[in-house]
């Protein structure tokens, strides 16, 4: 193992969607052979294994839009039709009478960028999807192509062909130091050996931007956020799409037969496995009280979190570390993780293969702009 590793171009840290999908472009583009060290003894773990598996393409941030746009495309070619790899849905944003102004403002700049979107009053609404009449609103943004996404299957088919393109995969191997030679990383010290490379790939998630960096991380803050997953609501429920609650604070889609909802919380955390707090119980309970008060008696029967990092204008990094030569981030994918990965990988690979992209300002990702 050592010697193959010590032959190697690349070396990503992390086996979650920002890594799973850079191997495969890197793999696609022809740039390996390559590595994957993942610390724990399964992909998609932490935040890629536990979110709730949006494909939200009514994103209002200009660059995360566009990442999403050049994803989507990229999925849909993945796509097999008997192994679907998102279910479309369509999805909703709901939003109250002070932000209606703002959410035609969203929905004529979508417009203009491409996607689909259409707005509807909340009679209308209601009229199409019933479950409806449980929430407060008075506009909808109905975008039909919005779904929620197998990501298992799609982080494993990013694995699996990368795999195919000269990847190993390295499960249970943690990264634990940068190997620095000449003012250069040439590899990562890890909790089996070294491992040397051309070039080391941080995307390990909440964990993102401390290698190398014992007392100046990179501005990267995992925020920790729940899930909940309700009984079912009366009238049936399985006819509406996932529906975001814009100005409310909260999300629910139905999951089997009964809602899965977070309270869109964002508590600042350490890298790690995160507990659950009673107290985001509690917020969601207070927010469907006032918001959707049909839901609000709904039986808890689960919960579980999660933790998505930022970065403090919520792009992610995708670039060059602006001090260590040698050394790439692909990190910071907050929330869209999982919809935008495939441009994330491609943009990477673009960027590792020194070409510049043509559908999206590299700056406005690079790490320098954190300086």
């Amino acid at each position: 193992m050592a010697s193959l590793l010590d032959r190697t171009r690349w070396v990503i840290i992390g086996a979650g969607f920002a890594g799973a999908s850079t191997a495969w472009a890197i793999g696609r583009a022809g740039l390996g052979p390559g590595v994957i060290l993942e610390q724990e003894t399964t992909y998609g773990f932490h935040a890629s294994g536990r979110n709730a598996a949006l494909l939200r393409m009514a994103e209002a941030e200009p660059v995360v839009l566009a990442l999403l746009l050049r994803s989507a495309g990229h999925i849909r070619q993945l796509d097999r039709a008997d192994e679907p790899l998102v279910r479309p849905t369509g999805g909703l944003t709901l939003v109250g009478p002070a932000a209606a102004a703002e959410l035609q403002h969203h929905h004529d700049m979508f417009l203009r960028a491409g996607l689909e979107t259409t707005l509807l009053s909340a009679a209308q609404a209601r009229s199409r999807f019933p479950l409806l009449h449980a929430v407060q609103f008075d506009t909808a943004l109905w975008c039909p192509s919005e779904g929620i996404v197998d990501i298992h299957a799609l982080l494993t088919l990013y694995l699996h062909l990368a795999r195919d393109r000269g990847v190993t995969l390295s499960t249970g191997h943690r990264a634990e130091g940068l190997l620095v030679e000449a003012g250069r990383v040439t590899g990562v010290h890890t909790s089996r050996g070294d491992v040397r490379a051309d070039i080391v790939i941080d995307a390990s998630g909440a964990w993102a931007g401390r290698l190398g960096r014992s007392s100046a991380a990179l501005p990267l803050q995992p925020l920790r956020r729940h899930l909940f997953m309700l009984g079912a609501p009366a009238g049936g429920h399985h006819d509406c799409p996932f529906t975001w609650m814009e100005d409310a604070g909260f999300y629910f889609r139905p999951e089997g037969d009964g809602l899965l909802c977070s309270p869109c919380d964002e508590t600042p955390m350490p890298p790690c496995d995160p507990p659950t707090d009673p107290a985001a119980a509690d917020l969601l309970a207070e927010k469907l009280a006032r918001d959707a008060p049909a839901f609000a008696d709904l039986p808890l029967r689960r919960s579980w979190a999660c933790l998505r990092t930022f970065t403090p204008d919520r792009r992610p990094l995708v670039g060059p570390d602006p001090d260590l030569a040698g050394l790439f981030h692909v990190s910071g994918l907050g929330g869209f993780g999982v919809g935008a990965s495939a441009a994330i990988g491609e943009l990477a690979s673009l960027i590792l293969s020194g070409r510049s992209p043509d559908w999206i300002d590299r700056a406005a990702v690079d790490p320098n702009r954190l300086r």
